[in-house]
């Protein structure tokens, strides 16, 4: 069995838990999401949230994602810049208003993981991780 992989926070959206993780590879990363946890705090019928999780598994984001064992068990999670396509997903298809308030509370819970992810690091330390996890979050290489 793989090794546990729980959160390291877990903040609220939407009024619902959503779960935060380091990146699988302990690169250093923008915190990854569980995707349950997202499509649910957008407040999807239960039927489309299943529907929704089994074609982020195996549709145009099935390299990125991956699945972990928690401490509750199996959880699918995924990079940040799923999260912002599924937001904007589910704003075009009217399954979330078209406004930031959704896109805002991700995003400070995201942050607030991020800031435990920087926990003991000076603030020098802190720049190069935050600007590291932007140059990641982009796609682009390593500049040392």
């Amino acid at each position: 069995m793989s090794p546990l992989h729980n959160p390291i926070y877990t903040g609220q959206v939407n009024g619902r838990a959503v779960r935060f993780f380091r990146a699988p590879n302990n690169a250093v990363a923008l915190p990854w999401h569980s995707v349950a946890d997202l499509v649910s705090a957008a407040g999807l019928p239960l039927d489309a949230q299943r529907v929704f999780i089994d074609a982020t598994r195996s549709g145009p984001f099935q390299d990125a994602v991956r699945t972990v064992n928690t401490d509750g068990g199996k959880c699918l999670i995924a990079p940040h810049f799923v999260a912002q396509g599924t937001i904007g997903a589910f704003k075009k298809t009217g399954f979330l208003p078209d406004n930031d308030e959704f896109d805002t509370a991700f995003c400070l819970a995201g942050c607030d993981a991020a800031n435990l992810l920087h926990e003991g690091l000076s603030p020098a330390e802190r720049m190069r991780a935050v600007i590291q996890m932007g140059r990641n979050h982009l796609g682009l290489e390593d500049e040392e």
